[in-house]
């Protein structure tokens, strides 16, 4: 049966004999399309509109057969809009929501599994919807991204009291700075680091300090809260914040399990599924074994192929934490072979608090180019400091490329044995069409 959400119905009756009806602004998005993929799988009647550039989503948006139009196409009659919050709330009579919103009313009294932290938050739930489903626990997730590996979608209704959901720390919208996970009534946290990130909405450490401890603090007596022992800021929190709920600490001294992903960030990311898993009543051993069954998801040390000799890969990482891990993991992992990195900063705000973390991180590659930066629609018309050859000045033996000359530029300056990473939270992905036509 369907959950009952105050007066609004998210989840619809089986006996309904009319199936209500959503229409997504802004559907492309990788929340938008996991939340309008768990609500068709529910039942619901979904399209959207967004731009005609492609977006990694187009793809699976297809499959489940979701109409897209284009934004100047106009709104249709239906029962919900839902938003994404970097467009402007459209002037209609329809009910509206964003997208952080919806998503809260949509898992209503479902026991949530919240996934948050600046990094790893999209792999550790891919990780537990994959591990719940290999042992045929239904649970429904929702997780920012636009595949996993061995599962139908991003996001999924499941009918397993359990939901798992990449809880975003980021704000509602323009007008309500309230965090996204804000809006959720979690049981079970994970937490996988806390750091400084989006200094335009969190402009100290303080002021993300205060909001993941809020998340913490709202965990139930009865409810567990996973973390990394060894994050400084999580221990902060720990300290200060005297949490009544269950703690359930891991690091990276514990057992490695058999994975078919590298690096060490994985390895923690798995620790803290398997063990939200045990929270949720799986047994530890189950859980252990249970995790083998996770292969991956989009944009998180994507396999691209094999051209001319050289590994083409991709990643979301767009955090200075992130981007080192990431590409120590791929200089550990493959020891004898260069690292190219390719890297689009996202959005000028965070690239101009954290440069000196970012050229730290960017050094680690073997060899180093800067993409445009990427403008959020924040910043669209602000004066910037910083350009992406200031940016490449910062580290040693780095490049400045725009896009018409990104693809010639780094596959001249690879060659067979390299590791070609694009990295960042744009569109740097693109850059590997043009590789493979080196094929």
């Amino acid at each position: 049966m369907g959950l009952i959400i105050g007066a609004t119905t998210l989840v619809p009756k089986r006996k309904q004999v009319m199936p209500k009806s959503v229409f997504f602004i802004g559907i492309k998005g990788v929340g938008m399309t996991s939340l309008a993929l768990a609500m068709a799988d529910a039942g619901w009647v979904v399209s959207g509109s967004d731009t005609d550039e492609v977006f990694i989503t187009d793809a699976i948006l297809k499959k489940h057969n979701i109409k897209v139009s284009l934004f100047s196409v106009p709104l249709p009659q239906c029962d919900l809009i839902i938003h994404s919050a970097a467009y402007p709330v459209p002037t209609t009579n329809i009910p509206t929501k964003t997208l952080a919103q919806a998503l809260a009313d949509f898992v209503g009294s479902r026991r949530v599994i919240a996934v948050a932290g600046v990094g790893g938050k999209t792999t550790t739930s891919a990780m537990l919807a994959a591990l719940f489903h290999s042992i045929g626990r239904d649970v429904g997730y929702y997780v920012g991204t636009s595949t996993i590996a061995g599962l139908d979608s991003p996001g999924h209704a499941g009918s397993d009291p359990y939901y798992v959901i990449e809880a975003d720390e980021y704000a509602v919208s323009k007008t309500d700075p309230r965090p996204k996970f804000a809006l959720l009534t979690p049981e079970i946290v994970i937490t996988t680091n806390i750091v400084h990130d989006h200094p335009d909405i969190y402009p100290t450490v303080g002021d993300t300090l205060r909001v993941f401890s809020d998340l913490i603090k709202g965990i139930p007596a009865s409810g567990t809260w996973v973390y990394n022992d060894t994050d400084p800021l999580t221990m902060q929190i720990l300290k200060n914040s005297n949490p009544v709920c269950h703690l359930s600490p891991y690091n990276s001294n514990l057992k490695p399990f058999e994975l078919s992903v590298f690096g060490d960030q994985n390895q923690l990311d798995a620790q803290a599924a398997v063990l939200a898993a045990q929270a949720a009543g799986i047994p530890l051993e189950i859980a252990e074994k249970a995790i083998q069954a996770y292969r991956g998801a989009g944009r998180r040390q994507e396999y691209h192929g094999e051209v001319a000799g050289r590994l083409l890969y991709d990643d979301y990482g767009h955090h200075p934490g992130e981007i080192e891990v990431t590409t120590t993991s791929f200089k550990t992992h493959f020891p004898d072979r260069r690292v190219i990195l390719v890297f689009e900063s996202h959005t000028y705000t965070r690239t101009e608090s954290l440069l000196s973390d970012f050229a730290k991180a960017l050094s680690v590659a073997d060899l180093t180019f800067i993409m445009p930066i990427f403008e959020s629609a924040r910043e669209i018309g602000k004066p910037h400091q910083i350009t992406p050859a200031s940016f490449a000045a910062l580290i040693p033996g780095a490049t400045a490329l725009t896009w018409d000359n990104a693809a010639e530029v780094v596959w001249n300056a690879s060659r067979p044995g390299d590791i070609i990473l694009t990295m960042g939270a744009g569109f740097v992905y693109k850059l590997h069409e043009d590789f493979k036509k080196h094929l």
